[in-house]
């Protein structure tokens, strides 16, 4: 028969909580001077959730005591201000089974720094006997973060109005233009028949008023056509229809479809061409008209008597085609604007002159189709020079390209 042996020897009495506390903060003293310097508040807590300490960062930033916080229950620090059911079920579900969780956020307000958006991230340490609990004050950043997105949200609709705006002005330039060259075109037939003498042979004088007639309207088709041009390529319905060209062979015939303005203001044009034979491919009689415009504003503002120079080079990745004048030349200020619709420029040669603020838009739309680039340089009573840069396209596109804007 086997005795039972009794153990008489006395029993360890039970813990308190406060001892606990004070047990656990002898072991953090060593760790305390390093704690203290860490700018971010944090506080460490037991297995029952009770604060051992917290850092100065804690106390500075929630305006409490250190005898109000040591050895009480996260949940009943302040007026509860810790006490949610998520930080309870991060705290005593989630973290004794993943020893941390990260990026809870948490808005309450405290009783004497108002009211703040907190991060909170707890790590479980020293055996799982401790739990550091990290606060991060996100209140800025949350206000920046709200206020950011109101004023995106702003500037999305007010994107959205100006666009409307936009694709209305430019409908309402497409229409009228529209039903503005119609009549146009039929008074430029009459006038046209009227000068050949088709109704009768008119007097110098009729002739001379039926020239200034002419002369006008013509140049109502021209702006007309200024305006469909670029409400088409504001619309996207600008296509290009590339091609190989002889680069030189282009610059020559534009020069000399120029050859009557250039002679009545006896201007003249110097085109050295190169040695070697440069070809690219681009759409010519869009790249026409962008050479047809910068020569005609190299004449417009070059007083009598001035040259035009231009310069053709090819790389291996580009052509490069430069038009120079010795005229009035461009302020700084004003290069800036220069490619902006309807923009005119002052200078002195700007009031003789006729123009719509198009023509530079126009060109700068067509060397973007053709992926190139445009720059000027000038100086005032120096001339200007612009200089196009095209790439140089090694596989020829299909004969028709649609481009989108």
């Amino acid at each position: 028969m086997t005795k039972s042996i009794t153990d008489n020897s006395p029993k360890p009495k039970p813990t308190s909580p406060s001892k606990s506390i004070e047990t656990l903060k002898k072991q953090l003293t060593y760790y305390q001077e390093i704690t203290d310097t860490i700018r971010e508040p944090f506080v460490i807590l037991d297995n029952d959730l009770l604060v051992v300490t917290a850092n100065n960062a804690f106390y500075e930033a929630f305006k409490v005591k250190r005898l109000e916080t040591e050895g009480q229950l996260i949940y009943k620090l302040g007026n509860n201000q810790w006490d949610s059911k998520e930080l309870r079920k991060l705290l005593e579900d989630i973290l004794p089974k993943h020893k941390l969780f990260n990026g809870f956020e948490i808005t309450h307000t405290f009783p004497s720094i108002g009211r703040k958006t907190m991060l909170l991230n707890a790590r479980q340490i020293d055996s799982k006997q401790l739990i550091l609990l990290a606060i991060e004050d996100i209140t800025e950043r949350t206000n920046l973060k709200k206020n950011t997105e109101k004023m995106t949200a702003n500037l999305i609709k007010q994107k959205n109005n100006l666009k409307a705006l936009s694709d209305a002005k430019d409908e309402f330039i497409m229409m009228a233009s529209h039903q503005l060259r119609t009549p146009a075109s039929i008074v430029k037939n009459y006038t046209g028949m009227l000068r050949d003498g088709y109704a009768g042979t008119l007097t110098k004088e009729q002739i001379a008023m039926l020239d200034r007639a002419i002369f006008s309207n013509e140049r109502q088709l021209e702006i007309i056509e200024d305006l469909l041009r670029v409400a088409r390529v504001d619309d996207g319905k600008v296509y290009l229809e590339k091609s190989e060209c002889d680069v030189a062979e282009l610059i020559n015939g534009v020069v000399h479809e120029q050859f009557v303005l250039y002679n009545s203001h006896n201007q003249k044009t110097i085109f050295k061409e190169t040695a070697e034979k440069v070809s690219t491919n681009l759409d010519k009689n869009l790249m026409r008209m962008v050479l047809e415009n910068l020569l005609e504003n190299a004449s417009k503002y070059s007083r009598d008597n001035q040259t035009v120079k231009i310069k053709l080079s090819q790389t291996k990745h580009q052509t490069v085609i430069t038009i120079s004048d010795e005229g009035v030349g461009i302020l700084k200020k004003d290069q800036k604007k220069m490619f902006t619709k309807f923009s005119r420029i002052n200078n002195p040669l700007s009031l003789s002159t006729t123009g719509t603020g198009l023509g530079l838009y126009w060109v700068k739309k067509i060397v973007d189709l053709h992926k190139g680039t445009i720059e000027v340089r000038s100086k005032t009573e120096e001339g200007a020079s612009f200089t196009l840069k095209l790439p140089i396209m090694k596989d020829i596109p299909s004969p028709r390209e649609v481009v989108l804007i």
